[in-house]
């Protein structure tokens, strides 16, 4: 019997349900000349015919095509023959495994082994859920936003220990320590995501660790500060590949269900890097801090070397066979993976048909529907940096010095540390829970609250002669707990999660280049302009003016932004166009 003879007609779940695992039963009727009939049961749960929307990426996933649409590609042009004929060849490589890689039960039921073949090679044990599986791949990919963490972290402690030590820099100095990671990946972050796509994230991971390691050798001996600030820029090349890898490796290996809680572990792992830096910084001197850190990437090589690759990036390089192991090994054993291995192939092939290559990309951003999104994650980000949290990040030791608290202001950090990474498990919960725009509004607002409550209590005390009486030392300490409580439970995840939500698919690669670029360049402002803000506004003044700047955020989420809780991507498009339109002129 010829292949375009037969007609497959089915309902199938959507990936969310496939990727968890629940299944039931559904009917599959395939018509062999139009006097046989089989009735299949698969395992997956009733929902609407696949082929029920008009969206032109689910169009591309029918199986087979009939004669009668058969003629229809004579007209087509040479190229496009060549892309028809490719796609099939695809479509009837994986429509054949049902044909060989199934058997009958007695009932006439397909049984397919998809599963067991190739499951090959999983490092997981058979007895590990698909939560799990996923989890750990993001936990071992976000082990670059620690990276992070330490190298934002590192100058809160040592520009402190330094001026203890006699090692006395200027402002200047200072500040362009502390910010010459972001500067440089303003400039290199479009181009890391090029290079972080040709190489994949695993081997760009790999890649990255040693100049990371000689960077920290370089900081540990020496303090000459042109040196020091060769590694710093050495950093800002390694921190721009790592802000691509934790900002795409999440969304692609994750289940649509578990989407937020991965996003926001690369939060939880930035908060723990600069909690570790605060941590060790109570005992140990900036040099020996550095060489603490080279040790921290020898377990990172062997990490990073047993990752799996992503299998919508596996489908890109037209590795379909490892894409089937690493879907399946994300999945687990006894998850039906062949409608969401269908799924990426088709999102794949749908993008190949727009060939949208970099240059195509930046011509697609003059169309409102791609440039829309990309311009509401910039000003997420940038509203998230208004807060001040970076520079409560990379100065918190000395913020509490120029605070005129009694209290220790190593420990003081340490404490800000713990506060700011522990919520991180919460928002886990809460911002699969709570909707993303009142979560994201909820927390803006008591940061707002709390740091208008700080610079009103230090703006108070600088007018005064007299200083800070020590009964009064816990208020600075308290204030900024509650803030960066509140951001780590909400405004950190969430603005994350809502930029994965919210960028275009087809504008990804170019998309993500200019909101990483942007949110380099806002870290990079914060922290350049904090102290020279301290010496001429004081540090009271400052912290006013970032909780004004949280309050104008709480209105921007609550008119341009759309609410993407368990919503699709066209459906988070549609959204986004009746916000715009209602909202914004």
């Amino acid at each position: 019997m010829a292949r375009e003879d037969l007609k497959e007609t089915h309902q199938e779940t959507p990936s969310h349900q496939v990727n968890g695992g629940h299944h039931e039963g559904t009917e599959l009727t395939l018509f062999m000349d139009d006097k046989v009939s089989v009735n299949v049961v698969t395992k997956s749960k009733e929902k609407e015919p696949l082929m029920k929307t008009s969206s032109p990426t689910r169009r591309t996933t029918e199986m087979t095509r009939t004669k009668e649409e058969r003629p229809t590609l004579e007209s087509s042009s040479p190229a496009q023959k060549r892309l028809h004929t490719k796609k099939d060849s695809h479509i009837r490589s994986s429509s054949g495994d049902l044909d060989s890689g199934s058997g009958e039960d007695e009932g006439g039921r397909v049984k397919s082994s998809s599963s067991h073949k190739i499951t090959a090679g999983c490092y997981c044990g058979s007895n590990v859920g698909p939560f799990v599986r996923q989890l750990t791949m993001t936990v071992v990919s976000c082990l670059a936003a620690l990276n992070l963490g330490l190298i934002y972290a590192y100058p809160a402690v040592a520009l402190a220990r330094w001026e203890e030590a006699g090692v006395n820099h200027t402002t200047t100095e200072i500040t362009w320590f502390a910010s010459t990671p972001m500067v440089v990946s303003v400039v290199v972050s479009v181009v890391s995501g090029v290079v972080m796509e040709s190489l994949g994230v695993r081997c760009g991971l790999l890649l990255c660790l040693p100049f990371l390691t000689l960077s920290w050798i370089m900081i540990a001996i020496t303090h000459e500060f042109w040196v020091l600030l060769l590694a710093r820029v050495i950093q800002g090349f390694v921190a721009s590949m790592f802000m691509v890898a934790i900002t795409v490796y999440p969304v692609e290996v994750s289940a649509v269900r578990w989407r937020g809680i991965m996003v926001g572990v690369s939060e939880a792992m930035v908060m723990l890097g600069a909690f570790f830096t605060y941590l060790a910084g109570l005992v140990l001197f900036p040099s020996t801090l550095a060489y603490t850190f080279v040790g921290v990437t020898v377990p990172q090589v062997f990490c990073f070397y047993f990752m799996r690759e992503s299998p919508l990036w596996l489908t890109r390089q037209d590795r379909d066979d490892d894409a089937a192991v690493s879907l399946a090994c994300l999945r687990g054993p006894g998850v039906d993976i062949t409608w969401e291995l269908e799924q990426i192939k088709a999102n794949v092939y749908s993008e190949r048909i727009q060939k949208p290559s970099a240059s195509e990309q930046l011509l697609l951003l003059r169309k409102p529907v791609y440039l829309k999104p990309i311009l509401l994650c910039v000003l997420v980000l940038l509203f998230k940096e208004l807060t001040g949290q970076f520079a409560a990040m990379a100065y918190a030791v000395k913020i509490f010095q120029m605070a005129g608290s009694t209290l220790n202001p190593y420990w003081c950090a340490v404490v800000m540390g713990a506060v700011r990474f522990l919520p991180c498990f919460a928002s886990w919960a809460l911002i699969e829970r709570v909707p993303r725009r009142v979560l994201l509004c909820s927390c803006m607002t008591i940061a707002s609250f709390s740091l208008a409550t700080l610079g009103a209590f230090l703006w108070f005390w600088s007018w005064s002669d007299e200083g800070l009486p020590a009964s009064l030392g816990w208020i600075p300490l308290t204030c900024l707990s509650v803030f960066t409580l509140s951001f780590g439970s909400g405004i950190g995840p969430t603005s994350w999660t809502l930029v994965a939500e919210l960028i275009p698919s087809q504008v990804r690669n170019v998309g993500a280049g200019i909101i990483n670029s942007s949110f380099s360049l806002f870290l990079f402002l914060v922290g350049l302009t904090f102290p020279f803000a301290v010496e001429y506004l004081g540090v009271g003044a400052v912290y006013i003016v970032y909780s004004v700047c949280s309050l104008v955020g709480v209105i921007f989420v609550v008119t341009c932004l759309p609410e993407t809780k368990g919503s699709t991507f066209d459906e988070i498009q549609i959204a986004l166009d009746n916000k715009w339109n209602s909202n914004v002129v």
